[in-house]
């Protein structure tokens, strides 16, 4: 075969029909099929399925099952179970079929199943009969998954001698630590031998088997590696992945993250031999195909290039070339529609190129492992989803040439398994969903049946077999090894063509020229369909035919031809086969069907008209007269069109007729004839040929009675025809017919206005003297006794009237009187001022004017024969002859549904008996006659915007149909009861409904109500009432059973679905009094209650539009829940109440509104006084008015003044904040100047950095001399590297060693190797060097490396630094860190600082930031020297507002200003003395007798509570016991005052590592809650008035910026101190040079090129781990006390410090927090000194390991006896103690370790240990 054919099993339309295939299904549709096998030797079909494993034929017959399950199980319980007894409940669980191999070699079948995790049966392939089952061992289990598609096996054969290898293949299931995913077994021979299964290589450390790393699970905890397909090729064997990816790190996106995780493929290579798998290598795989990518594999499958295939790959026709389906990207998830999928071709031998090259490159140490996926051998087929069940067939002729010739559908339902296999002559494929197996034949040729048809398929199997005339595989066609017998291509299909193409039936022979055909030796006959079969005469490649004889073709022809011709089919005809084998449509054609000359010549084919013989003749030389002959219509004789023409009947007239190559009459011919047909009779009348192109019908005459016509009539004259005088005389009518209109004046012309009203070319006048219509030619009278329309003489005389109706009117007139009768005038004018009425003028309606009505009596006569006038009876009623007409169609659209009622306005519309109205082809229902309007329903039609008509004669008016109209918003979706609330509606096409209806039913009763339609989209109803009987009504909502509208036949809307309509109970009126009457005087309100007057909607807006009426008037209402408040109108007496609400309408009552009776003359001076009074009162009132407004706008004044002073107060807080940002740099530089830097020395420093949080370290001890000699043994085993890394390692391995425990050994053994320096730095760099081999191969991202204390490496790098750069530390970077720290002290002590919650006026955090305005005076008070009271007082600014505690910090800050914080005296232990004139002296407290407690809350004493004075003379003096302000109970004073001070002291705590905010907690005796500046905000009985001044809190995040601004010139310089390389004269420590070289290193070991990720690495082994921790806490580096504001401040400082250290970019916005925007416009230039130092750094020349070694060696030596290195030892022991056996193991598995005897010496130091303790 020299194509590759594909077969993609892939989803397809569920509309496709299944052909009928040989098919099998289960007997349990329970039982699903899982996988499939054939054996190629004898065609047989292995299926494993759920519980069975068949045998069937290759028919798919069932031969033998095995029964595998169900059986007793349970997933938990692991192998082996006859070692380890389960548990767990079991239960009868299902054995899915995981794997189906041919073992050819032993004659049997290998079936694993899902039971048991994964046991196999070996059996035979005769019978299935068991041969074995191993289940005793670990090996023997396989895999625990309990998926089908999760386990691919591999049987390796070498060679006769030894036996089979089995690869194996399985996911884990999260479960590694029991299975293998990739293992080699040993395939016995005998199924029953104990090594069944085994691994084929296993000792104590390497095994055939490679695991699934459990670290990866802590990455991506569900990973898995799914494999697809397996399969063995040369020395290799291959298995196609897809697995979770692992190069993004954390954050690429596992399950725990809840990101979507994203996929690879890949194809994993081992070596046949090789058993210890170091041949193991995966390189990933997909295509691209228009910059869109394939990576998703779904199945694949190997096979032969083939010729064609091979040339374009550049490959052998019989290497192996993968053939692999790929879904588009890297994320599963369902298949759906719309999900590509690429069909891919890859060479196997190239694949192993690109291996062997990155492998080779490996090896030279130029790159990885990890190939760059993808190959050019893609981009050839793409496909779609669901629905499922067929195969498509693919032919692949190229790497990019790819044909999808047949999908075919093979399984009725489910998808396609990817298990397929062909049959073993490859004629058939076995294709398999869950629940049926197919057998679809690989090609079927025989459903084409031309030669174009096969060959344009595409099928690779298909060709044509030409003299058998059939489509079939080669070699089914005989002798298609012979030239142009079998033709493969399309070109090479059979060709014919005729010459003539078309013949007349008279003539017979044609020659056909065929092209591609076999040698035709034993002959061909011509057949002509069914008409005859001729001999054909082979000439070559020409053949020459004889067409059927011409009797038989002339009546066939007749019969069907249409246009004179017939098409047959022509074929040729094998005589070998004797089947046609190819074929060409003709052409036989006759001319003699043509009987007129314009389609004689008008024909396509040779057709000639003889003029003289009036005939058509395909050979023009039988015509009569040469010159008769016609070829063209422009020379065939015909009559030309004319006007009407005008023939009175019983008149004498020749009529002339217009023509065109009239033939002049030859000898032996007669003249022309005109021939009439009148009422389907023929008249004949001479003609007269003037010349060719006009005729005349000689003398004229038609007789015809009255009785014929009514007022005239049109018949039709037929055409001219000349006859020819010879035997036989056919006559020939020339086209086209002429009409004639034949006519009688006096025929219903009775009178002279209907006469009159003849067509003026009639000619007909009024012969007065004979009183009747006639030709003016035939009244005998003169010319002045004729009446004509347009002559002289025009009006009739003798009107007369025949009817009036109605005879009756009222007498004011405006009737419409009917006045019919004869000779009424001709024209409107003629009568318009000329009708009178019972002598009254009477206005003639111009419309209404009809000239003249066909009318008569109506006539009986009674008898047989002849009527005499005794029988003649004669209504005295006239018979009116109407012409109904159709004025106007309302309305002129409807619905598609039907049901309009539609109007029809028109004119006699009431004339005829029966009614019967159409729209198009559909009756309509006739309602009734209105006048003259017809009402009817229109009919339902199917079709859209159809064009009705309505016909009446010759009326016509369109009608159309609309689209039916739709509702698709109600608002509001509720109403009462009683209905009658409006309901918006919002839809389409509304407008075509001319009464649109809204309805309700309930319990089966219906009620309707109106719409009014305001738009095409909207109409407003009023809702329908809900028919439920009054004593059901309830208190609770109802809901309709339907709700719809009735739009004419719209069904569709007679009950919506989607609607929530809702009725609620209706508003029940309560009468006004128990009389029924209420007395009321003018203008008091009317209150109507009641219930329900507000319905509970759901969205809270239900309204109902009230009306209340008092008498006949309206009143102003106000609704709530439950009354009504009606302002009553202007009225006196009594009135009804009316309310009416919806379709409710009640009245509660009646008022009586009273009014004061009629006044006597006294009562009027009466009131006239009180009227005087009563303008008194309003000037007073008035006068009152005009304070109290004077007073609103001293109000409103006063308001505005209080916005003005918060505008003022909010200005001057920024104005106050910028004094101070230009004022306080200058002040802080001023203090710092001249102070000392109190540096810890060497040892304190590294140990608050080693240990924090630890003073007595036992490294500073001295230890027990008893175990000396056994940790000096220890101390040589640490001094051994081969020793330290095994024993960090081990102990890393260990689950139990925590972080802690990391951190904590780290520091040890730096301890110990402090006097060895060059050692620890050797050994750290192996450490760093593993921990990024460990990183890389986890596929974490490398930006990762040293991010977090997670190793022993990582920790003592950290150490390492810290003894490295102390001299740095002291020499450079400690003065500005110092003056960073006093500058953030000074600038947080300016202002306010609330001791209890840590906040403050200033400050870089705005967690830690007083948000409120505080009120405060800078005080200066005299300090006395507590230590020598005669010295000079001591000047120390304090704030009014501190509290005493404070003011006693700042006191000895200022006294011991460059004294270290250990040699001070303790703030605890004095108290602040304030001494006064004549020897007062007061002590200040925190908390005293004087303390003010409001509610629960005690504010702490400052000094504006003791009115505390500026320059205040001030004294520390010794904790005093009692002082004359102190509380009684001494007890409860130290009590409370140390509970305080404790909490100041904690908040301030050396060790403090963050921000702490002290817990307010209360007084345990009294519950009282203590606060200084700002109560927390927690407590709920907090009041926002007690927090100071209400401003918005926003405004003080300036003072941000101003304590930024203030500190921005310390921050820069500790920046660029850190940052550069050159300090003042002092060099870059060699230690910071020497590890960013080794990280390069190991850069450029692991190829990482990524300036990106080397940038990383250096912040993280640096800044990260070293001067981020020294910033945050500078107590480590200077003998000092660091507050929590101070911390807070640091803490942004280092955050601001790592961000300049980050590749990353910033995105800020509004919501980012505010320590990342204080420095967003910094950052960017610190990271350019970051980049800046990294650069100078590798441009300096690299340090040699021997000044690197010299450098420790110094180090070392001047820090010699710092730690006490046994007490480091036993520390470190105490590790060796807790795990020595995992160390003593780790130590003999190393080869290494067991050259030197170390897990001996190890022993014997835990000997030494255990005996001298």
């Amino acid at each position: 075969m020299v194509n590759s054919i594909v077969f993609v099993l892939l989803p397809s339309c569920c509309c496709c029909s299944l052909a009928f295939y040989a098919s099998f299904r289960a007997e349990n549709p329970e039982w699903k099929f899982n996988h499939l096998a054939v054996d190629y030797r004898n065609g047989n079909v292995y299926l494993g399925a759920v519980n069975r494993i068949y045998k069937l034929s290759p028919g798919l017959e069932v031969q033998v099952s095995h029964e595998t399950g169900p059986d007793e199980d349970n997933r938990k319980c692991y192998p082996p179970r006859i070692v380890q007894p389960c548990s767990e409940p079991l239960s009868l669980t299902n054995n899915v079929n995981k794997m189906l191999l041919m073992d050819y070699r032993e004659n049997r079948l290998l079936a694993c199943g899902s039971l048991y995790q994964g046991i196999c049966k070996l059996l035979r392939l005769d019978d299935l009969f068991k041969l074995g089952e191993p289940f005793h061992k670990k090996e023997h289990y396989l895999s625990g998954v309990n998926e089908s598609g999760s386990v691919f096996g591999v049987i390796v054969s070498y060679s006769s001698a030894s036996p089979d290898m089995l690869f194996i293949a399985t996911a884990v299931d999260g479960k590694p630590e029991y299975f293998p995913t990739i293992s080699s077994r040993k395939l016995a021979r005998n199924s029953e031998e104990d090594g069944m299964f085994a691994y084929v290589f296993h000792d104590e450390f390497v095994a055939s088997m490679i695991k699934i790393p459990s670290d990866t699970f802590t990455v991506i905890p569900d990973f898995d590696i799914y494999y697809i397909y397996g399969f063995a090729s040369g020395n290799f064997v291959y298995f196609l992945t897809l697995q979770p990816e692992m190069g993004g790190g954390p954050t690429t996106g596992s399950s725990s993250t809840g990101r979507e995780q994203v996929y690879t493929s890949k194809i994993v290579r081992l070596c046949k031999a090789d058993t210890a798998f170091n041949s193991y290598v995966e390189v990933p795989i997909g295509c691209i195909s228009g910059n869109v990518e394939y990576r998703l594999l779904e199945a694949a499958y190997l096979s032969k290039a083939g010729a064609i295939l091979a040339r374009s790959l550049d490959v052998a026709p019989d290497d192996d070339v993968l053939f692999a389906v790929f879904s588009k990207g890297q994320k599963r998830r369902p298949r759906q529609a719309s999900q590509d999928s690429a069909l891919c071709v890859f060479s196997l031998r190239k694949i192993n190129e690109k291996i062997k090259e990155r492998l080779q490159s490996c090896y030279k140490g130029e790159g990885t492992l990890d190939l760059a996926w993808g190959n050019p051998n893609c981009d050839v087929f793409f496909c779609s989803s669901p629905p499922y069940g067929r195969v498509k067939k693919i032919r692949v002729d190229g790497s990019s040439r790819a044909q999808q010739y047949e999908t075919v559908q093979a399984v009725e339902n489910g998808p396609i398994l990817r298990d397929m296999a062909f049959s073993s002559d490859h004629h058939y494929l076995y294709v398999m969903s869950e629940t049926q197996l197919s057998r679809v034949p690989v090609e079927a040729c025989g459903q084409y049946s031309t030669c174009s048809e096969c060959l344009g398929s595409g099928d690779p199997h298909c060709g044509w077999c030409v003299l058998h005339n059939m489509c079939t595989r080669k070699e089914k066609c005989e002798r298609s090894s012979e030239p142009r017998r079998f033709a493969s291509d399309i070109k090479q299909c059979v060709r014919l063509s005729v010459h003539p193409n078309n013949i007349s039936v008279s003539q017979f022979s044609l020659v056909l020229e065929a092209h591609n055909v076999p040698e035709l030796s034993a002959g061909v006959n011509c057949t002509f369909e069914d008409l005859a079969e001729m001999n054909g005469l082979v000439e070559g490649n020409r053949i020459k035919c004889y067409s059927p004889a011409e009797k038989e073709m002339p009546r066939i022809i007749v019969d069907k031809g249409k246009g004179g011709r017939i098409i047959v089919q022509l074929y040729l005809k094998s005589k070998e086969t004797g089947l046609a084998f190819a074929n060409t449509s003709f052409v036989f054609y006759n001319c003699s069907v043509h009987k007129s000359c314009i389609s004689c010549v008008s024909s396509p084919y040779q057709c000639h008209w003889c003029k003289y013989r009036h005939d058509c003749t395909h050979d023009p030389r039988t015509c009569s007269f040469q010159e008769g002959r016609v070829k063209k219509p422009e020379g065939c004789p015909q009559l030309l069109p004319a006007d009407r023409i005008l023939v009175p009947v019983n008149v004498v007239k020749p009529i002339t007729l217009r023509a065109k190559n009239l033939p002049q009459p030859q000898s032996g011919q007669r003249g022309y004839e005109c021939l009439l047909t009148i009422q389907g009779n023929e008249h004949r009348v001479p003609a007269l040929r003037f010349n060719s192109s006009s005729v005349q019908c000689q003398n004229t005459s038609v007789r015809m009675s009255v009785n014929h016509f009514d007022k005239g009539g049109s018949h039709e004259l037929s055409t001219l025809s000349p006859s020819i005088l010879t035997p036989p005389p056919p006559p020939a009518v020339f086209p086209p017919s002429l009409l004639v209109h034949l006519y009688k004046c006096d025929a219903q012309r009775g009178s002279c206005g209907l006469c009159l009203k003849a067509d003026p070319l009639f000619g007909c006048v009024w012969c007065k003297g004979e009183n009747r219509c006639t030709l003016k030619q035939h009244c005998p009278y003169p010319e002045n006794q004729w009446l004509e329309h347009n002559g002289i003489n025009s009006k009739c005389t003798h009107p007369r009237i025949t009817q009036i109706t109605p005879l009756r009117g009222p007498r004011e007139g405006g009737t419409l009187v009917t006045i019919r009768g004869e000779n009424l005038g001709l024209e409107f004018r003629e009568i318009q001022d000329n009708v009178k009425v019972a002598e009254v003028d009477c206005s003639p309606i111009r419309e209404g004017y009809i000239p003249h009505q066909y009318t008569g009596n109506v006539q009986v006569c009674v008898g047989v024969g002849e009527c005499r006038p005794e029988f003649m009876a004669k209504s005295s009623k006239y018979y009116y002859f109407v012409i109904p007409r159709i004025i106007n169609l309302k309305p002129s659209r409807g619905p598609v549904s039907g049901g309009t009622v539609v109007n029809i306005t028109g004119s006699h519309l009431d004339a005829g008996s029966n009614v019967s109205i159409m729209f198009k082809d559909q009756p309509c229902t006739y309602l009734r006659l209105v006048g003259s309007k017809p009402e009817l329903i229109l009919p339902i039609s199917l079709k859209r915007s159809i064009k009705s008509s309505v016909k009446v004669r010759d009326s016509q008016t369109l009608l159309t149909y609309v689209e039916d109209p739709t509702i698709t918003k109600l608002e509001p979706e509720w109403s009462i009861y009683s209905g009658h609330t409006p309901v918006m509606v919002t839809g389409t096409n509304l407008d075509i409904i001319q009464t649109p209806l809204i309805r309700a039913k309930y319990n089966s009763h219906e009620t309707l109500n109106l719409c009014q339609v305001l738009s095409p989209t909207s109409m407003l109803c009023q809702a329908p009432e809900l028919p439920i009987s009054l004593a059901r009504q309830q208190e609770v909502p109802e809901r309709p059973n339907e709700f719809g509208f009735k739009l004419d036949d719209v069904q569709a809307l007679m009950a919506l679905n989607n609607s929530n309509f809702i009725y609620y109970p209706n508003p029940e009126f309560e009468p006004l009094s128990v009389s029924g009457v209420l007395e009321l005087k003018p203008g008091s309100p009317i209150i109507l209650k009641g219930r329900n007057f507000l319905p509970p909607t759901s969205g809270g807006n239900g309204k109902l539009n009230y009306t209340v009426l008092i008498g006949e008037k309206p009143c102003m209402l106000t609704v709530s829940e439950t009354q009504l408040l009606c302002e009553s109108p202007n009225l006196t007496g009594r009135h009804k109440v009316l309310a009416r609400v919806g379709g409710i309408e009640f009245s509660p009552g009646v008022v009586h509104i009273t009014s004061d009776s009629p006044l006597s003359s006294s009562a009027i001076i009466g009131i006239a006084a009180a009227g005087a009074l009563l303008i008194l009162v309003i000037v007073v009132v008035l006068i009152a008015y005009k304070r109290k407004s004077r007073e609103s706008d001293l109000t409103l004044k006063r308001l505005q003044m209080q916005m003005d002073n918060l505008e003022s107060r909010v200005a001057l807080e920024c104005k106050e904040a910028f004094a101070e940002l230009q004022t306080d740099i200058h002040e802080l530089t001023s203090d710092l100047d001249g102070a000392g830097i109190p540096f810890l020395d060497y040892r304190t420093y590294t140990m608050r950095v080693l240990f924090p949080g630890i003073e007595e370290h036992p490294v500073l001890r001295d230890l027990e001399e008893q175990v000396e000699k056994g940790l000096k043994l220890f101390g040589q085993l640490i001094n051994n590297k081969v020793f330290l890394l095994c024993f960090i390692r081990t102990l890393e391995a260990q689950r139990g060693f925590s972080m802690r425990d990391r951190g904590n050994v780290a520091s040890l053994i730096m301890t110990v190797l402090q006097s060895k320096l060059e050692y620890a730095t050797d050994v750290l760099k192996h450490l760093l060097s593993d921990l990024i081999d460990r990183n890389l191969e986890s596929k974490n991202h490398p930006k990762l490396l040293l991010r977090r204390t997670e190793s022993v490496a990582e920790k003592m790098l950290t150490n390492w630094f810290t003894f490295l750069l102390y001299k740095f530390l002291k020499e450079c970077a400690g003065e500005p860190l110092f003056s960073l720290f006093c500058a953030i002290k000074q600038q947080m002590e300016k202002g306010p600082i609330d001791s209890i919650t840590g906040e403050a006026r200033y400050s870089l955090s705005e967690d830690k930031l007083i948000r409120q305005q505080i009120d405060y005076k800078t005080l200066v008070v005299n300090c006395i020297h507590p230590e020598n009271e005669k010295s000079p007082e001591i000047q120390v600014k304090v704030l009014n507002c501190d509290t005493i505690s404070q003011v006693k910090e700042k006191i000895l800050d200022a006294i011991y200003k460059n004294v270290p914080h250990s040699h001070r005296l303790k703030a605890s232990d004095m108290d602040l003395e304030w001494r006064q004139g004549r020897g007062q002296r007061m002590i200040l407290q925190d908390e005293d007798v004087t303390t003010k407690i409001e509610a629960d809350w005690k504010r702490l004493n400052m000094l504006f509570h003791y009115q505390v004075t500026d320059n205040a003379v001030m004294a520390l003096v010794p904790k005093q016991v009692t002082a004359y302000n102190s509380v009684n109970n001494s007890t409860v004073s130290r009590t409370s005052a140390s509970k305080y001070e404790n909490m100041i002291k904690y908040t301030g705590s050396p060790d403090s590592l963050r921000s702490r905010t002290p817990m307010i907690t209360p007084d345990l005796e009294s519950g009282v809650k203590v606060w200084h500046l700002v109560k927390n905000h927690e407590h709920g009985d907090q009041k926002e008035g007690d927090r100071g001044s209400k401003m918005v809190s926003e405004i003080y995040l300036t003072r941000l910026l101003a304590t930024k601004g203030t500190l921005q010139k310390f921050v820069d310089d500790l920046f660029e101190t850190i940052f550069s390389t050159a300090h003042r004269g002092s060099a870059l420590p060699l230690a910071i040079k020497y590890m960013f070289d080794f990280l390069d290193e190991q850069a450029d070991k692991h190829s990482i090129h990524d300036p990106h990720v080397r940038h990383t690495w250096k912040s993280n082994c640096l800044p990260l781990r070293f001067w981020v921790n020294v910033i945050k806490n500078p107590q480590f580096v200077f003998d000092i006390h660091k507050s929590s504001i101070t911390d807070a401040c640091l803490s942004v400082v280092a955050q601001t410090f790592m961000d300049s250290c980050s590749t990353s970019e910033h995105r800020l916005g509004k919501d980012s927090p505010s320590n990342k925007l204080l420095y967003a416009k910094d950052i960017p230039s610190y990271k350019s000194w970051v980049e800046r130092y990294y650069s100078d750094i590798s441009k300096m020349q690299a340090i040699s390991d021997q000044d690197m070694n010299a450098y420790l060696a110094e180090q070392s030596r001047m820090h010699m006896n710092e730690f006490n290195s046994m007490s480091s030892l036993s520390e470190i022991y105490s590790y060796v103690g807790k795990y020595t056996e995992e160390i003593v193991c780790s130590l003999e598995q190393d080869d290494a370790a067991r050259k030197q005897r170390l897990a001996f010496k190890l022993e014997q130091v835990v000997a030494f240990m255990s005996l001298e303790s």
